[in-house]
């Protein structure tokens, strides 16, 4: 006998929803293509933490496929959507609008859990990097990830990026 599943949008919110100054800000779910981005940046970062080398051509490579020359030139903008035209309209301060970011791009790469993690570390130090375990944990059993802040420097182009992810 076959299980009937609900369907998905009647208890699946794909979206992540932060608080700051007195408004939330809804970061709409980001693309597959953009999804797969933040998980081998999150990955990268983790690698190059522990000492391990880093694909950097191969980043360059889905980076290419990913994002077109104005995109890379804000990560953030890609990942946070709407969201980052209504920051910028609000007149949100940098470091409040890169806090955002990272969360966010922590919710994709590595889930919820992981991205309340750095939200609540606040924008006086960076959170730590989920472990390598945490990550695959956060990978295997969201629906959604999570992100932390990344830097990807290549020969090609360099970018601090932070990673997010989410998970309902």
């Amino acid at each position: 006998m076959a299980a009937a599943f609900k369907d998905l949008d009647s208890f699946f919110d794909p979206t992540l929803k932060l608080p700051v100054g007195g408004k939330t800000y809804v970061v709409p779910p980001p693309s597959a293509e953009v999804g797969l981005l933040c998980q081998r940046l999150m990955q990268a970062s983790i690698a190059a933490q522990a000492g391990q080398a880093v694909d950097e051509d191969g980043l360059n490579e889905l980076a290419e496929v990913v994002l077109n020359d104005e995109q890379e030139k804000d990560l953030y903008q890609t990942i946070l959507g709407a969201a980052w035209d209504e920051l910028l309209a609000d007149k949100v301060a940098w470091p409040k609008v890169q806090h955002v970011g990272q969360t966010a791009l922590i919710w994709v790469a590595a889930g919820l859990e992981a991205a309340a993690k750095h939200w609540e570390s606040g924008p006086m130090g960076e959170a730590e990097a989920p472990t390598r375990t945490e990550a695959s944990a956060a990978k295997s059993t969201r629906s959604r990830g999570s992100a932390t802040t990344t830097t990807r420097t290549t020969a090609s182009r360099g970018k601090a990026a932070g990673s997010r992810g989410k998970t309902s």
